[in-house]
């Protein structure tokens, strides 16, 4: 295992340091080298190596030939001829069986190789052949070496020898991605040389592409690197060609391609967690990133984050630019990033710091983000706010009290710190000296902390104490510490001082009265000329004393820095005038070299008072420093001098103290002197004194301290105010700093100006305290600059410390006084686009504050500019380098042009409430307006919604223009209308109405519709314009304006049925039986009805509900039927496809919901299992699936239809119900309650409809009623016996004056399987009222049903137009043409329901039906039939059959006679429609098989065997005959002259199919036993199933004198043939009877009668001579105008040959046409004579009158004229027919495109007279030629 473990790890070495080591470039292989990209400092190296180009030919690749690894050729190079080149070419095995081959020498001299030997190979072996290769000279060879396998495959290896070329490769292409604009990228590639000899390398290329070097040298198997550098100058994709030429000469190039792509940078600078995408959509509204860094402690820095952004595809150089301003003296925002790059898509973070150096103040700076030639650019606000510590004494005074001389009072003080940075503070008073001592001095509180001082008060006189001790912070404003207390002794007890008196006491300095003695105030108060006010303070009454006094301004508001600044010493100015002054602060002894000399100096006190004033110095002699005397009284207004004395104690030491003195007037020193109005506290003076004894050799202690900042900016202010910053010196070691700033201060210093520098004599800067001795902790100074002009001051402080000058420090301190200067945008004028009367416009407008100092702004405008512009804000600050961006609003008040020049009055904020701040340096600005008028438009005057669905909304867009130069603030009103009715804006909203339209511009407005009813709404949308009132504006202006109009229909999704077709056992039913059967008319109705709210409440698929289904369903109150008719069981299923329209304007969804559908699917546990006999009649319809829709459901929209196929099944013997619910989105709820029913094979059965008939309103008084029709269809396979009891009609009758109201024609009679019965009635009313009759039917071994008949009477003089009088096929819902398709229909009817209309007896009417065949490569026959013998009576059709081809159609003419009695028809037609191919194939099989059937009787065969077989009746096999026919044939037995049958009718059903299904078996065992049979039997060609088309026909005739009464205008359409009634009465006289009842042996007798008869006439040859003879006679003429009072012998013989031979049709045609023969309706090539036929038969006529000459002149000369025969109603016939024939042939010829219908009409030149008489004489001559 171990072994194991040591292989694979050197296996793993071995790997390692091959895939290391590196490959050197030969020149047999060309080594891959790795692309590298450079740009600046970005390094990307690729893994797809260039493409190099061109591939060397010469160099060597190993191949693998079946296994063999082997070199594909062997190249020579660098040869010289006659001499000898040898190479070893090394062939391997790689396959894992041992290998032979052969191979055949070169077959050049030039190449030799040894001996070829067949070569054995194992798996893995090597074998080596030596070639040598001789060239003679210096020319190129090429030859091979080919190797054969033992399999017979064989390959070669190429050997070749070439002379030195120069050749190179290089990149085919260079791919530089994406680029950004004005970046660069760079690739580096290698070229090398392939060839044999030295070449020169130039390199050509088009900007932006540059390559480096341009030109190099390349030795002869070595490589030279260049850089390519794409630079693009705009986005932009390039495509460029470099040329490398190379050669000694350059005359060889190469060209590869340079591919970049430019894209514009794009750099987005936000804040750190902003959305990048959000960000930049707003950058158009904030043009600025705000960084705010908040508040931040001065001397402290805080850093920020800004995210840089590039939203671009290429990465990006940027640079980080501070926007110049105001010169800045110190910076306080820092970016430590200058530049960098953004990679694409990506961010980086770019980090800015704040660091405040002034406290208290607000910082703002701009930086710009600006990419690689400056494309993109981001500008990043930078503001923070410098705070400092935030120190506040827990007390503002202290009140000692009362205490004994030499004793010792302490209270506490508490210094708290609020702010979160750290303080330095220090209380400037010197404890040694002091009555009031410390605990702490000076120290540092620490960031939200509190500090507890102890004061000590330890009185050394009993007088009273006072002394405003001041808290000095570092970089915060002093405070100020009251101190207080009272001192006594057993001699002397002064008034108590309180902190009230302190109060009262400041208020009479500042009213001037404290400079008066206490006595005297007191004696003015009781004088009178003072009184007391509120607070109980003195006040002056007359105005005469008020000239004696000086008074101070108020102390409340005298700033703390001035209070402290102020004292006259360190500051010229005073805040208050002195009561008491020292004429020094500072006493500076020097160097006291001998400690035993006493050093003196004089200071001198000043009393300012009117009072006489006592001196009192805290110390003794006993002190380092002392003052004598001790205690003196100083008189009013005059001076005293002191003695200061230093007396040193040590030598080489430091020495200062403060000492402390009080002054009060001397009439306060006993308390019984004293009132309490003028009790005024003691004033405490102070006398800073320094000195030291360092001798000459020894120098000074070093210093050891800190001393910050050492640079002080401090911000700029107005001329004469005053900025104050602190610096703080620390003492960091344990020997006391003497410090002293009054050299550098005294010195002459330099100011810098605007200009130029200057000296300035007199300082600016002031520091407190400016000298002294610091023995421990901190010392806080106050440094004031007060500028003196308009400039920037600038001085360096020297600090001289412990008096040395090696210990000096050096401060620096800058400032300057500063006037508002403001940089104002666009030149300081703002343009306003034109602006409609009365509108505002606004604009922003800025300015940025280029001064250091805060300015206050403020705009100036003229009363009447302010009218028409406004600018917010109109005053305010703008902080030293911010840029202010004001709002301005113009607002027209009339139509012209503006120009208003306001004024920006700009000057420095002052520091103080109560400074006024710099000079007010006004700036001039130009506003140029225009006020101008427009209107609104829009680009369509309407706006149509179309159809909306009652309840929900519809929105819709619609566009206002504003085509004028001014925007336009608009308000929009709505007037609406439903069905013309004022609703206001009611159902409709509008997204804006009121707005403002900018000028050119256009707004999308968004309207909603929400209709509340079924109506039509009209809305119109007005707009007002929004302009003030004025007299320079028109009154129409303000009047509302017509925008357009809004239209909307409150609908409802709606169907309509609009077709309906029958399939399966329904083909025979026609579409008017369908259409009452599935109750159509009534469910159009209903679904065009409004939905109730109940059937709105749910929608599709919210409607199953937790109840029971049948339940649910009942609540819908719409309820239809649908009547799926009856057939015996196993018939075909009874289908029918009806057509659905989407008749509204919306959307329809619609679905067919079963019980099942409905209800919901409940678990197991909330099904009870109850169910009543109705749910189980359902489950068991479900199951069964009796019923089924195909769809269910679907989606309709506007306009469109779809096909629904309805279909029951009678597979079960019943009648079955099923309630369906028919659910339409949104839309009507109806339930159809599904009835078939199937029965029984051998049971009668009659199938009603419905048990209600209401016959068609008649009006009362006509003389004889119409006939109307009750029909009644046998679904049973059986024929029905039924009877009608008329016992009702006689109880009607008899209340009716017995008079006949109801009349049953046909009470009785027999109906045929699948056929309709017709009962007729005849209504007569005697009322105008509805009458009710119930009637039972019985039905022989069937049941009875009772059917209610309702007729309505009608008065037609009150009713007259509002009843109609006939059945108008417009009342009525059946459609009249198909609009259904039933896949495999083969012809299709122009029209599917004809009506006559209103008809006169005694007259004809004709229409035309086409036949049309769609089938593209297949021809239909067509035959007619009818479905009742009655019919024939009343219709002809012609043709009755013919043939169609291919998209070919045929004309039918109907015509339609009435006679008999006035009554209602409605006929159906029957077409059977077949396909020509099987119907001929068909006839031949048929044809085929009667002659063979014929064969068979006659033939036989005799043979020596059966010698009698002539006289046995022949053995023929059992004849089987298929199916009866489906064709309906009297039409046709009519026209053939045959006696109508029965045998023709329709025969519906098929034989009846196993009740139960077969298995397998038993099917193979039928199959077998039926191929049996059928060896044996010899069946009848079956016919062909055609298609059925169904044609109703409908018509009422009415007595020829009341049709004339009541159609007066359509009378005269109409020829009255008086022929026809007794042509009607000979037809019924001589129409032979359908049936003859006789037995069977008068048959017999019958037959063998009349067979002897016939067959003697058809051996007789005389009779057949003469049948020839009479066929070919002509008709005589006479005969058209018989006589009606001829013989009835002669008559009843013309009658009976017409009769029985051709119907009505025919004889006419006969008569006045043509015969029938060469008359063909099917063709559309008629003969010439047809189309001249009446003038062919009146030529005919003459031809026969010609011959009877004699009889004519008999006639004429028994007085009959012409005029005579014309009145004949023959004549009139005749003339009838032609006119029918002549425009019937024209149609014929249109349909033919013979000639165009409407093509306009064409003029005919007519000749003139003379040469018309000669054509016409000309006709003449040829006529009588041809005679």
């Amino acid at each position: 295992m171990y072994i194991y473990y040591l292989l694979i790890y050197m296996l793993f070495c071995m790997y390692i340091v091959y895939i290391s080591k590196p490959i050197m470039p030969t020149l047999d292989i060309t080594t891959q080298q790795a692309l590298h990209v450079v740009s600046d400092n970005i390094k990307m190296e690729t893994n797809t190596p260039p493409s190099m180009s061109p591939i060397n030919p010469l160099v060597s690749d190993k191949v693998n030939y079946f296994g063999i690894e082997v070199l594909d050729k062997i190249v020579w190079k660098a040869w010289q001829h006659s001499s000898e080149y040898t190479k070893t070419l090394v062939i391997k095995n790689l396959s894992g069986k041992t290998m032979k081959l052969t191979y055949r020498a070169p077959e050049t001299r030039f190449f030799a190789v040894d001996f070829p030997k067949p070569i054995f190979l194992s798996s893995g072996a090597s074998h080596s052949i030596l070639i040598a290769f001789r060239p003679l000279e210096n020319i190129v060879y090429n030859d091979k070496i080919t190797f054969t396998l033992k399999d017979g495959k064989n390959f070669s290896v190429i050997l070749k020898a070439v002379l030195p070329a120069t050749d190179i490769s290089i990149p085919v292409n260079l791919d530089f991605q994406m680029c950004a604009v004005r970046d660069s990228v760079s690739i580096s590639f290698d070229v090398y040389n392939t060839g044999d000899l030295d070449t020169c390398l130039l390199w050509d290329v088009q900007s932006p592409f540059v390559i480096e070097p341009v030109e190099a040298v390349l030795a002869k198997g070595s490589s030279v690197q260049f850089k390519a550098t794409f630079k693009p100058e705009c986005a932009y994709v390039y495509e460029v060609t470099a040329i490398c030429e190379f050669g000694t000469e350059y005359e060889f190039s190469r060209p590869t391609i340079f591919y970049g792509i430019g894209k514009f940078p794009h750099l987005l600078a936000c804040l750190s967690g902003v959305n990048a995408e959000a960000a930049n959509a707003n950058k158009s509204l904030d043009v600025e990133t705000v960084l705010d860094f908040g508040d931040v402690p001065a001397a402290t820095t805080v850093g920020k984050w800004v995210e840089l952004h590039n939203l671009a595809p290429v990465r990006s150089l940027f640079k980080v630019e501070k926007v110049s301003g105001t010169k800045q003296m110190e910076t306080s925002f820092h970016c430590s990033i200058t530049e960098g790059i953004v990679p694409a898509m990506s961010a980086m973070r770019i980090p800015l710091s704040f660091s405040p150096h002034s406290p208290n103040s607000v910082s703002i700076d701009y930086f710009n983000v600006i990419s690689v030639g400056n494309i993109s650019h981001s500008e990043i606000k930078c503001i923070g706010r410098s705070i400092g510590p935030k120190v506040e004494l827990s007390k503002s005074w202290l009140n000692f009290k009362l205490v004994q001389e030499g004793q010792k009072v302490t209270r506490t003080l508490e210094i708290i710190n609020n702010s979160d940075v750290e303080a330095f503070f220090q209380f400037d008073i010197d404890c040694e000296e002091s009555v009031f001592q410390l605990s702490s001095t000076s120290g540092t509180l620490a960031a939200k902390s509190t500090a507890t001082l102890l004061i000590h008060f330890i009185p050394k006189h009993p007088i009273n104490y006072y002394r405003r001790v001041t808290l000095l912070v570092h970089n915060q404003s002093p405070l100020f510490l009251d101190l207080l207390g009272t001192c006594h002794s057993e001699n002397q007890q002064p008034a108590i001082l309180r902190m009230r008196h302190i109060l009262k006491y400041f208020t009479h300095v500042e009213r001037g009265l404290s400079v008066i003695a206490p006595d005297q105030l007191n004696k003015f108060h009781k004088d009178g000329r003072l009184e007391l006010d509120e607070n109980g303070c003195l006040k002056v009454i007359q105005e005469t004393d008020m000239a004696d006094l000086v008074p101070n301004p108020a102390l409340s508001n005298v700033t703390a820095i001035d209070e402290y600044f102020n004292d006259g010493v360190h500051s010229p100015v005073v805040n208050v005038i002195p009561h008491v002054s020292l004429d020094v602060c500072i006493l500076d002894f020097g160097v006291c070299q001998n400690i035993q000399a006493l050093a003196e100096k004089t200071v001198n006190i000043t009393n300012h008072t009117r009072g006489k004033v006592t001196v009192q110095w805290n110390g003794d002699q006993s002190h380092i420093f002392s003052v004598s005397p001790n205690v003196l009284d100083i008189p009013p207004l005059k001076a005293c001098s002191f003695r200061v004395t230093f007396r040193p104690n040590c030598e080489n030491k430091l020495y200062g103290n403060e000492l402390e003195c009080f002054v009060y007037y001397k009439n306060l020193r006993e308390y019984r002197l004293v009132e309490d109005i003028t009790h005024f506290p003691p004033w405490c003076l102070t006398l800073k004194c320094l000195g030291n004894t360092f001798m000459p050799n020894n120098e000074p202690f070093y210093p050891h301290m800190s001393l910050s900042p050492p640079m002080l900016a401090f911000p700029a202010v107005n001329v004469g105010e005053s900025s104050h910053r602190t610096i703080i010196l620390s003492n960091t070691g344990n020997t006391p700093i003497m410090y002293d700033f009054t050299n550098s201060l005294e010195l002459p210093k330099t100011c810098k100006t605007r200009c130029d520098a200057k000296e300035q004599k007199e300082s600016v800067f002031a520091i407190k305290p400016n000298k002294g001795i610091l023995k421990s902790g901190h010392q806080v100074f106050t440094v004031r600059l007060t500028p003196t002009a308009v400039q920037h001051y600038s001085q360096d402080i020297l600090v001289r410390m412990n008096n040395n000058e090696k210990y000096d420090q050096t401060l620096h301190f800058c400032g300057s006084a500063e006037t508002a200067q403001v940089l104002l945008d666009n030149d300081g004028a703002i343009y306003f686009q034109p602006t409609c009367v009365g509108l505002v416009t606004s604009r922003s407008y800025g300015f940025k504050n280029i001064s250091r100092m805060p300015i206050c702004f403020q705009w100036l405008l003229r009363s009447d500019d302010r009218k028409v512009l406004n600018v917010e804000p109109s005053s305010g600050v703008v902080l030293p380098n911010e840029w202010v961006s004001h709002r301005w609003s113009f607002r027209p008040g009339e139509e012209k042009k503006y120009l208003i020049k306001p004024t920006l009055l700009c000057h420095g904020q002052g520091l103080s409430p109560t400074s006024s701040g710099g000079k007010r340096i006004p700036h001039s600005i130009r506003v140029v307006g225009e006020g101008s008028l427009g209107n609104i438009q829009t680009d369509e005057p309407y706006l149509d919604f179309g159809g909306i669905v009652v309840g929900s909304s519809s929105t819709n867009h619609f566009t206002i223009f504003n085509n004028g130069n001014c925007s336009l603030e608009y308000k929009l009103l709505i007037d609406g209308t439903e069905e013309g009715l004022e609703t206001g804006g009611k159902g409709i909203e509008l997204d804006v109405m009121e707005g403002v339209l900018p000028a050119r511009s256009k707004h999308f407005i968004t309207a909603t519709v929400r209709p509340t009813r079924r109506v039509t709404y009209q809305y119109a949308i007005k707009y007002q314009l929004l302009v003030p009132q004025s007299d320079m504006i028109p009154s129409s202006v303000h009047e509302p304006q017509h925008l357009l109009y809004v239209l909307a229909a409150g609908v409802y999704p709606l169907l309509y049925v609009e077709d309906i077709r029958p399939m399966g056992s329904a083909i025979s039913l026609s579409k008017k039986n369908l259409w009452n059967l599935f109750c159509l008319d009534n469910l159009n109705a209903a679904l065009d009805a409004d939905p109730s709210s109940t059937e709105l409440a749910f929608n599709t698929n919210t409607r199953p509900s937790m109840g029971k289904s049948r339940s649910q369903l009942q609540l819908t109150k719409t309820v239809m039927d649908f009547n799926f008719s009856a057939a015996p069981v196993g018939s075909e299923p009874f289908k029918v496809t009806m057509m659905f329209k989407n008749t509204g304007t919306v959307t329809c969804d619609w679905i067919f919901m079963f019980p099942k559908d409905v209800e919901l699917e409940m678990g197991f546990w909330m099904d009870d299992g109850e169910r009543d006999s109705d749910e189980l009649q359902d489950i068991k319809v479900m199951e069964n699936k009796f019923f089924e829709i195909t769809p269910k459901k679907g989606t309709l929209k506007s306009g469109e239809t779809c096909n629904i196929t309805f279909q029951y099944s009678h597979s079960m013997i019943g009648t079955n119900r099923l309630p369906v619910l028919l659910k339409i989105a949104r839309g009507r709820e109806i339930m159809i309650n599904f009835s078939g029913a199937t029965v029984d094979i051998e049971k009668p059965y009659l199938h009603f409809s419905a048990n209600k008939y209401t016959f068609n309103p008649v009006p009362i008084g006509e003389l004889l009623s119409p006939i109307q029709v009750y029909e009644m269809y046998n679904g049973g396979a059986v024929p029905v016996k039924f009877e009608l009891d008329l016992t009702p009609l006689n109880i009607i009758k008899r209340q009716n004056f017995d008079q006949p109201v109801f009349e049953c024609l046909n009470p009785s009679g027999e109906i045929l399987p699948g056929r309709t019965g017709f009962v007729e009635w005849r209504f007569s009313p005697l009322e105008a009222k509805t009458y009710m009759i119930d009637i039972p039917i019985y039905i022989h071994n069937g049941d009875t049903n009772i059917v209610t008949f309702k007729g309505i009477g009608y008065d037609k003089r009150i009713m007259g137009d509002t009843m109609p009088f006939s059945d108008d096929p417009k009342m009525l819902g059946v459609s009249a043409v198909q609009k259904a398709h039933v896949p495999g229909q083969l012809g299709f009817l122009s029209k599917e329901r004809i009506s006559f209309g209103n008809i006169p007896l005694l007259s004809k009417a004709r229409q035309l039906v086409f036949i049309s065949n769609k089938s593209k490569d297949s021809s239909i026959f067509f035959e007619w039939h009818v479905t009742s013998y009655e019919d024939i009576r009343v219709l002809n059709i012609h043709p009755i059959r013919g043939e169609i081809p291919p998209n070919e159609h045929k004309l039918c003419r109907i015509t339609f006679t009435a006679i008999g009695n006035p009554s209602f028809y409605d006929l159906d037609l029957i077409c059977e429609i077949s396909d020509l191919h099987e119907y001929n194939c068909y006839k031949n099989q048929l044809s085929a098989w009667e002659a063979e059937r014929e064969r068979q009787m006659n033939e036989f065969i005799i043979t020596e065997k059966d010698l009698d077989a002539d006289r046995r009746v022949p053995h023929v096999v059992d004849i089987v005959d298929g199916p009866p026919s489906a064709r309906l044939s009297k039409l046709n037995a009519l026209a053939e002259g045959r006696p109508i049958t029965t045998d023709g009718e329709l025969s519906k059903f098929k034989t009846l199919p196993p009740i139960r299904q077969l298995t397998e078996d038993e099917k193979r065992i039928a199959e077998r036993r039926h191929q049996k049979k059928l060896a044996n039997l010899w069946q009848k060609p079956e016919p062909i199933k055609p298609s059925l088309l169904h044609l109703g026909i409908t018509a009422r005739t009415h007595d020829t004198q009341e049709f004339q009464t009541n159609f007066p205008k359509e009378y005269k359409n109409f020829f009255i043939d008086g022929t026809l009634s007794l042509e009607n009465q000979r037809k019924r006289q001589f129409l032979a009877p359908t049936e003859l009842n006789c037995s069977k042996s008068e048959g017999n007798i019958i037959a063998s009668i009349l067979g002897s008869c016939l067959r003697a006439l058809l051996e007789d040859s005389y009779f057949i001579d003469a049948i020839k003879d009479v066929m070919q006679e002509p008709i005589p003429y006479f005969c058209q105008f018989k006589d009606y009072n001829v013989d009835k012998s002669s008559e009843q013989k013309v009658s009976s040959r017409q009769d029985s031979s051709y119907p009505d049709y025919f004889i006419s045609s006969r008569t006045t046409i043509l015969p029938e023969s060469e008359f063909d309706m099917g063709k559309l090539d008629f003969p010439d004579g047809v189309q001249l036929d009446a003038l062919s038969t009146l030529s005919g006529t003459q031809r026969h009158s010609k011959s009877n000459v004699g009889s004519d002149e008999a006639l004429m000369k028994d007085g009959e004229t012409e005029q005579d025969i014309k009145r004949q109603p023959e004549v009139g016939n005749v003339l009838e027919q032609i006119l029918e024939n002549t425009v019937l042939n024209l149609m014929f010829e249109a349909l033919s495109s013979e000639y165009s219908v409407v093509s306009k009409p064409r003029f005919i030149t007519m000749l003139k007279k003379a040469s018309m008489s000669k054509t016409f004489s000309r006709l003449k001559e040829n006529v009588s030629s041809t005679k």
